[in-house]
């Protein structure tokens, strides 16, 4: 895995700001159009699901999937994210839940609590977001609040992705190998049910991002 922009030691001091001020910058409240995977994943899940989207955002994803009748509780280390995110949920009477932590802190299983029925991690544009250290435990977060037959979602900037071009400013992001990826997830209790990558998954303007789509079970 390489990173760019910022190296892992600035990423924890700086990222921070950086999104604080993304976020604080584009708030607002008019109802935001879901990801492609956010459809894709929607299409997946059998009937009402507890969703946990780590690195929600603004909360797109999570408001989407709320809308449909799931459970949903979003997560981001960004307050401006949370704000925004939790605002447009209220300004259009969608139930979601947002909460301020970081992947690492001990206290975020309690937080997000314990319910029944079946369970979905979900993090769209998040694990090329965080360290390699912040990989594992965002893996080691997923299995110990998921159950068997639970499932993991993500999708990501691959290697292939390094050299495109990004229309976001300089910030801290890594391109990930999906073998190592999935090798990882794998030694943490999951199987991979279904994995592909490629181009027009997430284009933004000029910016095709080359990503990979991955659905785990926990086994």
């Amino acid at each position: 895995m390489t990173s760019t922009d910022l190296s892992p030691e600035a990423a924890t001091s700086d990222r921070s700001g950086y999104w604080n001020d993304y976020y604080a910058s584009s708030a607002a409240t008019q109802r935001p159009l879901p990801s492609q995977f956010a459809a894709f994943v929607a299409g997946e899940l059998k009937g009402p699901t507890r969703v946990i989207e780590l690195g929600c955002g603004n909360g797109r994803d999570s408001i989407f999937f709320a809308s449909y009748g799931h459970d949903v509780t979003g997560v981001d280390g960004s307050e401006s994210a949370v704000a925004a995110a939790t605002a447009t949920a209220e300004a259009h009477g969608v139930q979601a839940r947002f909460l301020v932590s970081s992947i690492d802190d001990p206290a975020l299983p309690e937080r997000l609590g314990d319910a029944s029925g079946p369970l979905t991690i979900y993090a769209r544009f998040f694990v090329h977001a965080i360290t390699d250290r912040e990989e594992q435990d965002f893996l080691t977060l997923a299995a110990g609040l998921t159950s068997p037959g639970d499932l993991l979602a993500v999708e990501y900037r691959t290697v292939r992705d390094q050299t495109g071009a990004k229309v976001t400013g300089a910030h801290y992001r890594r391109f990930v190998a999906p073998a190592t990826f999935q090798a990882r997830a794998l030694s943490n209790g999951f199987e991979v049910t279904y994995a592909t990558e490629g181009f027009g998954f997430a284009k933004y303007r000029q910016d095709d991002a080359y990503c990979a789509r991955e659905l785990f079970t926990r086994v």
